[in-house]
């Protein structure tokens, strides 16, 4: 899988900046109510200085729980990819640091999937393109920013309850929601991407979240990052299949 918009990664911070600009302007909001049988979630660890990137893409074949709407995982298989990292890190800019190290993990993809699901920001960002609508614009992708904190956006505190959310805006738009995805913890910063709106992405997020706080398909990327990172001698690609429910301890 190839991403049908390109464009340089290499840049200064003003053309990054004029980049992102062209970009927002193409990406579609719209309520997403599409079939999910395939979900990709991704993920890139590194240090703030460090000059390597540990790159994962989890590839998840998915079905609905038609006892409660929540989604069941059928099959995984996991790609990693290690790569050295240019751009500096500067918050607002991590798309051109992060996705040269996931482009190669795309080109490996089985199928072009539902949905894509990235640790990071959607339109909540202050130019309207964090990575998760940088990757879902430039791959035609539906896509949707699950960020453990924020970076864009006022809100008020959700209740702290399992399922309760307050609308993230600015300048009185709605740009995501804070998702309470746990009793007693910090809550989630959801917003959309490219094709899908504020409330189809928190939706769709509730129903991926299991006994965690957030998503189990981002967790499960999340923790091969990092393991990646720490023992990169170690860690070896990948496939396995797991069966379980995402089941949800409210």
């Amino acid at each position: 899988m190839h991403p049908i918009l390109e464009h340089p990664w290499q840049v200064s911070l003003l053309e990054a900046k004029n980049i992102q600009a062209q970009l927002a302007g193409q990406v579609v909001q719209r309520y997403f109510s599409g079939k999910i049988s395939s979900l990709v979630a991704v993920d890139v660890s590194y240090g703030r200085f460090d000059k390597t990137g540990y790159g994962v893409l989890g590839w998840f074949e998915v079905a609905c729980d038609p006892a409660n709407g929540d989604y069941i995982v059928l099959n995984e298989q996991v790609f990693t990819s290690i790569s050295s990292v240019k751009f500096p890190y500067i918050p607002g800019y991590l798309s051109f640091r992060e996705i040269p190290v996931l482009l190669p993990l795309f080109q490996q993809l089985p199928n072009k999937p539902d949905l894509l699901l990235v640790d990071g920001a959607g339109i909540a960002h202050p130019r309207g393109i964090g990575l998760a609508a940088h990757l879902g614009v430039i791959f035609d992708l539906p896509s949707i920013g699950c960020a453990k904190s924020r970076l864009f956006g006022m809100y008020a505190e959700p209740a702290n309850e399992w399922g309760a959310i307050s609308a993230l805006t600015n300048d009185g738009h709605i740009i995501g929601y804070v998702l309470r995805s746990k009793k007693n913890t910090r809550p989630l910063f959801i917003s959309p991407g490219n094709l899908t709106d504020a409330r189809s992405a928190v939706e769709i997020v509730k129903r991926f979240c299991g006994k965690y706080r957030i998503p189990d398909t981002l967790r499960e990327v999340d923790l091969i990052s990092k393991t990646l990172r720490r023992n990169p001698e170690q860690f070896q690609e990948k496939s396995k299949k797991i069966h379980h429910s995402l089941k949800k301890e409210k």
